[in-house]
């Protein structure tokens, strides 16, 4: 029998990954075997043990390797960082949503998280998840900081809710659109949407008195 090296170890632990990601996304995290996540790699049941204890214990090493999207992103962007802030907010934002549309991969991943998952205790927490790989609240955060020391949003705007608005904005647009692609087309419509999202950055707090003169 050949012995095994470092590297065939690691290309059989990478296999499983992958075919993981395709199989949860597909059938569903809970209604996936260890069995067929084995048939679909070509593999043995008794590799998938080898390199993982359980099927969580494959869950959580998909996530923990999973690099954050702006790291994925990074090498995609074109302004720097003296540029105009808002500006380089929306470059950010629409290149997010495009490299989801475009990406198998990160499309597939999206899919477990939003519809293809049921969380126990022994599998990692979608909280921790969406920390690790989702929106960068204190990044966003530094850009809007500046944005307001530069003058180019609204001075009125509260940058802890806007963050707010934000994630809940794109959770919606992604959520909706693996659960609907073919209502809109996410890749070209992305600087629509994010145009969409950032004039409220532009907006004034409507004042008290307006509603008591309203009323």
């Amino acid at each position: 029998m050949v012995r095994k090296t470092k590297a065939d170890a690691y290309k059989t632990r990478q296999l499983l990954i992958e075919t993981a990601i395709t199989q949860f996304a597909l059938r569903g995290v809970a209604s996936t075997t260890l069995t067929d996540i084995a048939q679909a790699a070509g593999l043995t049941r008794g590799a998938v043990y080898w390199h993982f204890t359980c099927k969580s214990a494959l869950f959580n090493a998909i996530w923990r390797e999973q690099l954050p999207l702006g790291e994925l992103i990074k090498d995609r962007l074109v302004l720097q960082p003296h540029d105009d802030p808002l500006q380089m907010l929306r470059e950010k934002f629409i290149t997010a949503l495009q490299y989801i549309a475009r990406d198998p991969r990160q499309r597939s991943l999206m899919q477990i998280l939003y519809h293809k998952c049921e969380f126990d205790n022994d599998m990692i927490s979608e909280h921790d998840i969406r920390q690790r790989i989702g929106f960068n609240y204190e990044n966003v955060r530094l850009i809007l900081k500046k944005c307001l020391s530069q003058g180019v949003i609204s001075p009125a705007i509260d940058i802890d809710l806007a963050l707010v608005v934000f994630h809940a904005f794109f959770s919606g647009i992604i959520k909706n659109w693996l659960m609907y692609n073919e209502s809109f087309d996410l890749y070209s419509q992305a600087p629509a949407l994010v145009d969409n999202i950032l004039a409220t950055l532009q907006l004034q707090r409507i004042s008290p008195d307006v509603y008591s003169q309203a009323s």
